[in-house]
């Protein structure tokens, strides 16, 4: 009795034993489930398009954003290569983002059925047309009811093939591409100069080693005179090149759009002509033409009207591109011509050198000034743009052996530029005191 006893026990404590390790692999099982779970509903629900989009959104802001670097151009070539070049490629990711307007081409087939796939395939790659019956007999199919611009009778009324708009974002991204060369250019050949020759004090003013690194600046500035010609007319002729390079993205986009680019924005401009303008350039309907053999072998033609979307956002990025690239070829060549100025005018530069360093040039340090060859100018310049007025002040008075005194005119130790705000002072305090 005791031994039954004992192995209904031994039975009952293993089926115990059992029952639990069954209902602790359970509950390990629930906990991974729960964190498969979690784990699936923590995912962010994004496209990978939009996931490619956001990135290189983000990419483009660290573009544009200052950055702490040494500046060895100026604002209008970096209006280029930064935000030029990033607009660009922009605009090339939202275009090719198809997702956020949907499909980039629809065909419409017989009565409200849509074409198939092929077809939409088919009229994308190759191209489709529109039909001028605005300047040949529109008032007859708009007294007919129709109400779509572009659509007519093929044979009669003059066609026009648009065969870009599958080549819109591989011709954006070749634009950033040319915007940056200039840029890259003028890098390779710069040679980050500028940025070894500072070494660090750009970036901090109150540098513990600050007066050994000036007598360095001066040491090469005294050592390379009169050999920086090369880096002088490198930059001049890759700012030339800027401008040349928006006058030849217009015109390549004037061929690309069929002719109608270098006078889309004037006419956009025009409230009597504005909307046909942006939809004889940008239709969103358009036709196509597929032809396929059918059973009795007989060659079969099956014309389709076509939805293209994307065009709504191809007309306005490239009015926005129109403005932006008139106002930068505008901007570009005053640069140019400014440029061509100071290079060409002593007293021109001599006034940079004292506004850079906030000081007013005895005849000696002019002389220095007048004297000074071209490269070595834009070598100062570019240290000066970099530096604080107080540390260009002094390597510009120890490149040219002058002192703080000396920099006064005539060495009059008592010159102010502003004498007459001084007595004007004084006289004030006197009446003040009477």
């Amino acid at each position: 009795m005791s031994v039954r006893s004992g192995a209904s026990a031994y039975e009952c404590h293993t089926e115990t034993v059992t029952w639990f390790e069954a209902s602790e692999q359970h509950v390990q099982r629930g906990r991974s489930t729960t964190n498969a779970a979690r784990l699936v509903f923590r995912r962010p629900k994004t496209s990978a398009g939009a996931s490619m989009v956001l990135h290189i959104v983000s990419s483009f802001v660290g573009l544009i954003t200052a950055q702490l670097h040494t500046k060895t151009d100026g604002a209008v070539f970096r209006l280029h290569y930064r935000w030029t070049t990033s607009f660009c490629f922009l605009s090339c990711a939202l275009v090719s983002a198809t997702e956020y307007i949907g499909s980039a081409i629809q065909c419409l087939g017989t009565g409200n059925d849509a074409a198939p796939k092929a077809v939409n395939t088919y009229c994308w790659i190759t191209s489709t047309y529109t039909l001028n019956t605005a300047t040949i007999n529109g008032s007859y199919y708009l007294s007919r009811g129709s109400k779509f611009s572009g659509i007519g009778t093929p044979g009669q009324d003059n066609t026009v093939y648009h065969n870009y708009y599958q080549w819109v974002p591989f011709f954006l991204f070749f634009q950033g591409c040319l915007f940056y060369l200039p840029h890259l250019i003028w890098k390779t050949m710069e040679g980050k100069t500028a940025d070894k020759l500072l070494q660090g004090l750009q970036f901090n003013a109150m540098d513990e080693e600050g007066e050994q690194k000036k007598a360095n600046i001066v040491k090469y500035l005294r050592d390379s005179r009169g050999h920086n010609m090369v880096y002088a007319f490198t930059y001049l002729a890759c700012e030339a090149l800027n401008w040349l390079n928006v006058i030849v993205q217009m015109l390549l986009l004037d061929v690309f759009l069929g002719g109608v680019f270098l006078e889309y924005g004037l006419k956009v401009m025009s409230p009597e002509i504005r909307s046909s303008a942006l939809h004889s350039t940008f239709p969103r309907m358009t036709k196509c033409d597929f032809n396929y053999y059918g059973t009795g072998g007989e060659i079969t033609k099956t014309d389709y009207l076509c939805v293209l979307p994307q065009n709504i956002l191809n007309e306005k990025i490239f009015i926005a591109l129109w403005f932006w690239l008139t106002i930068l070829a505008t901007i570009t060549a005053v640069e140019v011509i400014w440029r061509v100025a100071v290079a060409a005018s002593p007293v021109v530069r001599v006034q940079m050198m004292e506004r850079r360093g906030k000081l007013v040039a005895d005849p000696k340090l002019e002389t220095v000034l007048r004297c000074l060859p071209l490269g070595d100018y834009c070598l100062l310049e570019v240290l000066g743009t970099n530096l604080d007025a107080t540390n260009f002040k002094d390597i510009l008075l120890t490149y040219s052996n002058c002192n703080d005194n000396s920099v006064l005119p005539n060495g009059d130790k008592t010159y102010r530029p502003y004498s007459h705000l001084d007595e004007v002072d004084s006289e004030a305090v006197m009446e003040a005191r009477v």
